[in-house]
């Protein structure tokens, strides 16, 4: 029995079947979701302690939260693998090898008390003063490739003068660890500063969120279990700093099983030679899930491998496992991002998209039924912008600035995401925004508004996907919201330097 605690009724139409499984626990650290049920008409049921009476979810919301439609292509502003999938996947234990479809359905679960609990609570620091506070893109905003803005130094530096907490949310990451990243941005930020003042700390690994973060705090129910590692060689370094104490990377994988890649690394058949590794080869990986992290090292050597292993937990003895079912956790959906080339390049979005077109082929060949594959493909998983998950990293981090600033810490009156990709950083901004003034919480919480830059995927005449401004770049945008908040600021710097004398 549910006591005295409120009741919010979620119609999730086609997301769950209607006998579900017992309620999953909450996500570590969170209080504003506690349990799921369903109700008698088949509709998912969530008792809360932080929401309204009044707070339910709207039909508009349900993109956030039910399951996603299948890829069709992309949309015609070519900018994004679309439409998105869930955003993320909290502490439910992953079932032995034969996942079955119930254990996947707990999953999904646990992806919507993700959704649930990044509702944004109420009354977060009234009375104090108060700050905007920004999340950067970095790609298209910050630096085309390994090409890093003359004006991005100057930038920053105009946001820590005036105290403005701030932090960085890329679909990128390079595999690289928060620390790694920063310091490599705080080297090229100062690389290319235009005003030459050399070495200074722009960025602190607390305020970087990467595409992958969230697989730290959201997947700790697999780190002490076999997982394969997609990217590049330093996905694997840093998915053991995770704590994926049993990871293993593709590469590896492959180097195990020589024969599962019938191409050498130039591209020509391996034929030279009859393939032996002068032991019995054994295939006893029993992975629990593939993650990731990054575009893969090789392309096609990803989409075979990847495609056998959500087919079979054994593949060289058993092509295909019916009972077998793992989910694959994607980190970035974009299909897009902006290098140092003229035109955008494709990213992990359109990994993403082969492997989806590829498995489902496969699948089609052995025989399977549409609903079989349907249900199979439903358990691609996604993370990073536009997803709420994403988004709610950088709002902690962000909060977490806040409390440190003067003695008794700050609220913020503003969120502003700056970005060149509509799909991912004005999107999801947008989504925000409607998760507060959906859930009439608009007046307690604080808003959030996208700001698009010309500097990267974004080209005139392209959909702005809603966002509030455009501007020439993010020096641009950063004086604009400064001069909309100079009293607000003054006010803040005023009562500091007051303290410090």
């Amino acid at each position: 029995p549910q006591t005295g605690r409120k009741r919010h009724t979620i119609h999730t139409r086609e997301m769950l079947p209607r006998t579900c499984s017992p309620p999953v626990p909450s996500l570590s650290n969170s209080s504003s979701c506690s349990s799921l049920k369903t109700d008698e008409s088949g509709n998912m049921v969530f008792f809360g302690e932080n929401l309204d009476e009044s707070s339910t979810m709207s039909e508009d919301n349900e993109i956030l939260l039910r399951r996603a439609p299948r890829f069709t292509g992309y949309d015609n502003s070519r900018k994004q693998v679309y439409p998105m999938s869930q955003g993320s996947c909290s502490d439910q234990k992953i079932a032995d090898n034969g996942t079955n479809r119930d254990s996947i359905n707990e999953i999904k679960e646990s992806i919507l008390e993700a959704c649930l609990s990044s509702i944004p609570q109420r009354k977060l620091g009234r009375g104090k003063l108060s700050l905007p506070a920004f999340v950067f893109d970095i790609d298209g905003v910050f630096k085309n490739g390994g090409k890093y803005a003359e004006f991005g130094a100057k930038a920053i530096r105009k946001l820590q003068r005036a105290h403005i907490p701030y932090v960085f949310m890329t679909n990128g990451g390079g595999g690289r660890t928060e620390k790694q990243y920063a310091e490599v941005m705080n080297e090229k930020l100062s690389q290319f500063d235009s005003e030459g003042r050399g070495p200074a700390e722009y960025v602190r690994e607390n305020q970087m969120i990467l595409s992958y973060t969230p697989f730290r705090t959201h997947l700790t129910h697999l780190k002490n279990e076999p997982v394969l590692i997609v990217g590049c060689p330093r996905a694997i370094h840093t998915a053991r700093k995770y704590g994926f104490t049993r990871a293993m990377a593709l590469s590896e994988y492959a180097r195990r099983h020589p024969t599962m890649n019938p191409f050498k690394k130039g591209g020509c058949e391996k034929d030279g030679k009859v393939i032996t590794t002068g032991i019995k080869e054994r295939w006893n990986e029993n992975f629990r899930a593939v993650l990731v992290f990054t575009d893969p090292q090789d392309f096609f050597e990803a989409l075979q491998i990847v495609t056998d292993v959500l087919l079979s937990s054994r593949p060289g003895e058993q092509e295909f496992e019916p009972s077998h079912r793992i989910p694959i956790v994607f980190s970035n959906p974009d299909l897009l991002w902006k290098t140092q080339y003229a035109h955008a390049r494709f990213g992990q979005g359109a990994f993403r998209l082969s492997l989806e077109a590829c498995y489902k082929a496969r699948m089609q060949a052995m025989g399977l039924d549409g609903e079989e594959i349907e249900d199979r493909l439903n358990d691609f998983i996604q993370f990073g912008k536009p997803e709420p998950a994403q988004f709610m990293h950088a709002r902690a981090a962000v909060l977490e600035q806040a409390k440190a600033k003067g003695d008794d810490g700050c609220s913020i009156s503003h969120f502003y995401m700056v970005g060149d990709n509509p799909r991912s950083d004005i999107t999801g901004a947008v989504r925000m925004q409607k998760l507060l003034t959906d859930n009439k919480e608009s007046k307690h919480t604080r808003g959030w508004s996208g700001m698009l830059v010309k500097t990267g995927v974004w080209q005139e005449g392209d959909d702005t996907m809603g966002a509030s401004e455009v501007h020439e770049n993010v020096m641009d945008v950063i004086d604009a919201v400064l001069e909309r908040h100079k009293q607000e600021i003054a006010q803040f710097t005023d009562t500091i330097e007051a303290v410090w004398e």
